[in-house]
């Protein structure tokens, strides 16, 4: 049986700068679809140490590190297996953090 199915839609994620993001993309279907990684419509390039996405059990994860303000965007996966394609977007936003707070006994 040929089947293509999205497992759970992507999160949404708002995160500070210099953190951890990371984007499931959630899908399953026979044969295993391949997964691709779009932001706003262009195609994530990993970046060593720092954008990585991989095969999971539950179809793709995307993680970005120490992201920076420049990474918010729409981020989509789709997922296909030669008969089908499902896709899903979801948002990163990464805002600018709280001012760091001078650590007691340093003035």
């Amino acid at each position: 049986d040929y089947f293509l199915t999205l497992d759970e839609p992507m999160n949404n994620i708002t995160t500070t700068l210099g953190q951890t993001a990371e984007l499931h993309c959630k899908v399953s279907g026979n044969p295993p679809p391949t997964v691709r990684w779009l932001k706003n419509d262009a195609p994530v390039v990993q970046e060593p140490r720092r954008i990585s996405f991989r095969a999971t059990s539950y179809g793709s994860r995307l993680r970005i590190r120490n992201l920076d303000t420049t990474d918010t965007g729409y981020f989509q996966c789709v997922a296909t297996n030669g008969r089908k394609t499902v896709s899903t977007t979801g948002v990163l936003f990464v805002k600018f953090g709280p001012p760091p707070t001078a650590s007691p006994g340093s003035s």
